[in-house]
């Protein structure tokens, strides 16, 4: 496997078939995925929480998610918000890389690293736009996702006109074992439809 720049079965999964890693297609590339995600745990060990976080760093991006609505949650236990009603609210900053935070958000987190497969994402105008010819993957800026309570989710998303709700998945496998989260992407000039058609989502590992 090595010889072909194949990733070994056995970094992959275990004897029974179950994951313990990360796919991706060769060797070079497993590789340097590894080494981010260590570079990524060395920082916070060293520097302590990250300003923004890469989602394909994570085993389980979606345990992340969990812990950071937690948090959300305790912030606002004065104000009795159930973690059972509260959902997950994503939208896209006017940051293109991580470095170029200058703090971390108030409530939520930031992420970055993701790509955006059947459209693309235009900065200045903060929407989905149509992808160049032959380019299947753009990357997207910075993406804030938090948590709100139901009510609280739906004024705010009310307010942002026409949304697509673009989901997030851990592999290109559109299937709900690998579905991380939903992010609210402004559907520009184009109805939410038409994304829907295009098939339009977000992916950590692509």
């Amino acid at each position: 496997a090595i010889y072909d720049a194949r990733v070994p079965h056995l970094w992959e999964n275990t004897l029974t078939g179950d994951e313990f890693s990360w796919r991706l297609p060769t060797l070079g590339l497993w590789f340097t995925s590894l080494l981010n995600r260590h570079q990524q745990y060395r920082n916070w060990l060293d520097r302590g929480r990250p300003k923004s976080f890469m989602l394909n760093g994570f085993f389980n991006p979606a345990g992340l998610l969990t812990s950071m609505k937690q948090e959300v949650c305790r912030k606002h236990k004065a104000e009795r918000w159930s973690l059972n009603e509260m959902v997950y609210v994503g939208e896209v900053t006017q940051v293109e890389r991580p470095e170029q935070l200058k703090s971390s958000p108030e409530e939520g987190i930031f992420i970055h690293g993701l790509m955006l497969e059947g459209a693309s994402f235009e900065r200045r105008q903060n929407c989905l736009v149509e992808s160049e010819p032959k380019v299947l993957h753009s990357p997207l800026p910075v993406l804030h996702i938090t948590a709100m309570s139901r009510a609280k989710a739906a004024q705010k998303k009310r307010s942002l006109g026409e949304l697509y709700e673009c989901p997030i998945y851990k592999y290109p496998d559109r299937t709900d074992k690998y579905l991380i989260a939903f992010a609210d992407l402004p559907c520009g000039e184009k109805p939410k439809s038409h994304w829907t058609l295009r098939g339009v989502s977000l992916l950590a590992l692509s």
